[in-house]
């Protein structure tokens, strides 16, 4: 999945809703845990930060495809994300040799 639109157009559409599942699944994925708990850590960790829930998404999902899209108009949910799971993405990778 590729990040190349801009997060302030995030709405209810399907490629909104496909970014905020897609967060969803890397929560899931990282942290092993069941969609709820998922969609409640992705919620608290929004209102912690006071960023919409779609932004934060968003910002989770870029970090995952390697946080190579920095946009201005959310650099307080990227800098949330890296804060909340940036750990979870530094155990993630396997060592190499």
């Amino acid at each position: 999945m590729t990040t190349n639109w801009v997060p302030a157009q995030l709405s209810r559409d399907s490629e909104g809703r496909r970014v905020f599942d897609t967060a969803l699944g890397i929560l899931i994925g990282l942290r092993r845990c069941s969609s709820e708990a998922a969609f409640h850590d992705l919620l608290g960790a929004a209102q912690r930060h006071g960023c919409p829930a779609f932004q934060m998404a968003w910002a989770l999902v870029n970090l995952a495809d390697g946080g190579a899209q920095a946009v201005q108009t959310v650099s307080a949910a990227q800098s949330a994300v890296r804060h909340e799971w940036g750990q979870l993405f530094a155990l993630s990778v396997a060592p190499t040799g």
